[in-house]
């Protein structure tokens, strides 16, 4: 963490004592497995957001990330990509 901490003006002290709750995000957006792939995509380019948890059950049972949504329209798998013009 020192070269980090070179460039943010906080003192070493209070860096090492930042805990992930400090700076996460706490209303998290959530899609379920049975969900449109274009569902998602249009939740994550309205909220703006890169990547969006899988939750079943009140469990998580993945990610579903913006790198994951180019990837199928890159690939094709017979996913219109008309679908994705909003």
């Amino acid at each position: 963490m020192p070269a980090l901490a070179e460039y943010i003006p906080w003192e070493h002290r209070r860096l090492k004592a930042l805990r992930v709750r400090d700076v996460m995000t706490w209303s998290v957006v959530t899609t379920d497995p049975d969900a449109s792939l274009v569902q998602a995509g249009w939740m994550m380019f309205q909220r703006r957001i890169g990547s969006l948890p899988v939750v079943e059950n009140a469990r998580l049972v993945g990610i579903l990330t913006e790198h994951d949504v180019l990837g199928v329209l890159g690939k094709g798998d017979g996913i219109d990509p008309d679908a994705f013009t909003w």
